[in-house]
């Protein structure tokens, strides 16, 4: 420290220039130095508080109806194949696992969670849509179509047939938002060329059959469709 008061120029003790160190009263000889250890037993330190845990945040919330202001879960409604579904959801769930999980249609797969591979792919509103994209919250209200409710009772849809039919499944993990994607591109555009089918269900991975048997079923449901009008 001395040398520092002597490299700015003062002739004056250093004490009066450097604020002591923070610590000085501690740093002492061996035989003046006390401990900084603090005291033990019990009650010595307050208690730190602590952000109460998920538990204690349920405790306070017994109640179905407290729901929304606690902020755990909240109540939608939504219309999955023609049936009303009431539930309490987490306001985080999305809409594929409100499909597998709290109502138990698996038909809807889950591939990615990132909305690259299509799998997921329902109708909402009559609209394909990814449903890792989508919180079940969102769908409040909504009608959501899922692979299960294309057929008609034992009759499966054309879109099956054809996909059964010209073998535009291998692995079948990535058909059911295969067809729910086709279903959206026919709705659109009834007789599409090989192109506009390529077009239209680009959002779609399919890692087994190279799309070409995709492309012929996709047709044949449009020539199926088109008979059937």
């Amino acid at each position: 420290m001395q040398s520092r008061c002597r490299l700015a120029g003062y002739s004056t003790p250093c004490t009066q220039h450097w604020p002591r160190h923070p610590h000085s009263d501690i740093i002492r000889s061996p035989s003046q130095r006390t401990s900084r250890r603090p005291p033990t037993g019990r009650g010595s330190h307050p208690a730190t508080p602590t952000r109460p845990t998920l538990v204690q945040r349920q405790r306070r919330c017994p109640g179905r109806g407290q729901a929304r202001r606690c902020g755990l879960q909240v109540p939608v409604t939504i219309t999955v194949n023609g049936q009303r579904y009431e539930r309490q959801v987490e306001p985080r769930l999305l809409l594929v696992h409100f499909l597998r999980e709290v109502i138990g249609l698996t038909g809807t797969k889950v591939g990615c969670d990132t909305s690259q591979c299509g799998s997921c792919t329902v109708l909402v509103d009559g609209v394909s849509m990814k449903s890792c994209t989508a919180l079940a919250v969102q769908a409040d209200g909504a009608d959501v179509t899922t692979i299960e409710g294309l057929a008609n009772g034992s009759e499966m849809h054309p879109l099956q047939d054809a996909y059964w039919e010209k073998h535009g499944l291998q692995c079948g993990f990535c058909t059911p938002g295969m067809i729910m994607a086709s279903h959206e591109l026919l709705r659109t555009n009834p007789n599409p060329t090989d192109e506009q089918i390529r077009h239209g269900l680009e959002g779609n991975m399919c890692r087994c059959t190279g799309y070409q048997n995709i492309v012929r079923a996709v047709r044949h449901a449009a020539g199926t469709q088109a008979g059937e009008r």
